[in-house]
């Protein structure tokens, strides 16, 4: 199912700040098929923050990275 978005919760205590994705609806997605990638935003802007890359590389996945402020997509790799 290339190609295809799946919604997620972000279950973080303070979704404004971090990035929590849970772990159910992950677990659910991949049922599906093969996880190619996170995506999530930051509402209040910046780039990838430390947990962000520190969980990229755990998931051993690309992050893709909306900027809302800005408007601007980055990506990490781990």
């Amino acid at each position: 199912m290339s190609g295809r978005y799946w919604r997620c919760r972000n279950i973080a205590d303070n979704p404004e700040q971090d990035f929590m994705l849970n772990p159910r609806d992950y677990a659910a997605v991949a049922l599906y098929g093969t996880v190619e990638a996170i995506v999530h935003s930051h509402p209040q802007g910046g780039p990838a923050s430390e947990a962000d890359l520190a969980s990229c590389k755990q998931t051993n996945l690309p992050w893709h990275i909306y900027s809302v402020p800005g408007e601007k997509w980055s990506t990490i790799n781990p």
